[in-house]
């Protein structure tokens, strides 16, 4: 590595080890990480088990249209994930899946050619709950494949990484930004009405927010969520 690599390395282990358990660890290292891989895109969601589904996405340098596609519909025609979760640790996508089969798949042609995702290189990491995250590199047809450099970099990040997830799977990092924004808000007391005023978003999207917060958090009402993030209000 070179100087400046291992002083972002030394930066993300760093982070990781200190990051509270209300803030996402992949959003918070995630563009220093793509960088250190010297990857183009990165893409990370959550396999949700109650749900049968990936869902709560981070992403960088990724088309967010793209994104949300996946999310409601291209992760169930997905051959690659299924193939790819099954391996331990960093894995390359070529290793698993030859990239003149994966070309031949709507998927590919559908969701990785238009952002340009072809070198691919994955790690899925579960959590005690039954949850697994996991952080999706890519680089285009045009730069040279991921090697053992990188497997070893990813590999040496992930028991970091996984150590920070696990303490925000048991808090509050399974909710995306906006989603802790209002839970901090209904822990102060404020109504809906409220929300809506001083976040500058509508009624209903507020009303949204807070029944994903109770679904995520398994709340049954605001009482139960405005108790989830008291010890971030305090700390």
């Amino acid at each position: 590595m070179t100087g400046e690599e291992i002083a972002v390395f030394a930066d993300v282990i760093h982070d990781l080890a200190r990051i509270p358990q209300d803030v996402d660890p992949r959003e918070a290292t995630s563009e220093r990480i793509l960088r250190l891989l010297r990857g183009d895109t990165l893409a990370s969601y959550v396999w949700e088990p109650a749900k049968g589904r990936y869902d709560n996405p981070v992403s960088v340098n990724h088309d967010e249209s793209n994104v949300a596609q996946y999310v409601a519909s291209l992760q169930f025609s997905d051959p690659l994930t299924h193939r790819m979760r099954r391996l331990q640790g960093a894995q390359i996508v070529e290793s698993s899946f030859p990239m003149n089969e994966l070309e031949k798949t709507e998927f590919y042609t559908d969701f990785l050619q238009p952002d340009g995702m072809y070198h691919g290189l994955n790690i899925f990491l579960p959590s005690k709950s039954g949850k697994v995250f996991d952080l999706r590199v890519w680089r285009n047809r045009h730069r040279e494949p991921f090697c053992q450099r990188e497997i070893d970099l990813l590999d040496t990040l992930a028991a970091h990484i996984g150590r920070s997830l696990q303490a925000g799977d048991e808090g509050l990092a399974i909710l995306t930004p906006r989603e802790r924004e209002i839970g901090r808000l209904i822990a102060r007391g404020c109504t809906d009405k409220e929300i809506s005023d001083i976040l500058g978003i509508g009624f209903s999207t507020v009303r949204t927010h807070v029944n994903r917060c109770f679904e995520k958090l398994d709340c049954s009402n605001r009482a139960e969520l405005s108790a989830r993030f008291s010890a971030t209000l305090l700390g």
